[in-house]
């Protein structure tokens, strides 16, 4: 599965996105993902232009808040990965959403959860 890894904080710091990076990045490899890309912003969470559908099978994020805090325009950014078959996996609230709707994830192929 080819993954892209999405961190996100709303202020200027460095230590929180590197966390966050690092357990995107140990998350993928225990689930045997391959990494094709990663984006690290600083910002509010109130812009929806990330363009992944087609490029990947899987965003993963640290949790459903770096989406967006408000969860229409936090819906508005799943629905259309979902419908391009694209699958966003939170892994501190270990939720995945797929064209399924919402489902928890305890294990991704066999691998637990760092978090």
């Amino acid at each position: 599965m080819r993954a892209f890894l999405y961190c996100r904080v709303a202020h200027d710091d460095s230590f929180a996105l590197e966390h966050q990076r690092f357990l995107l990045q140990l998350y993928a490899k225990q689930a045997g993902y391959t990494i094709i890309d990663a984006t690290d912003e600083y910002g509010s969470g109130l812009t929806l232009d990330r363009p992944v559908a087609g490029r990947v099978d899987a965003v993963l994020v640290h949790n459903l808040t770096r989406i967006g805090r408000e969860w229409g325009m936090t819906q508005r950014y799943i629905d259309p990965l979902t419908r391009h078959k694209v699958k966003l996996l939170c892994i501190q609230d270990r939720l995945l959403f797929d064209e399924n709707g919402a489902a928890p994830i305890l294990t991704i192929k066999n691998a637990e959860c760092p978090l």
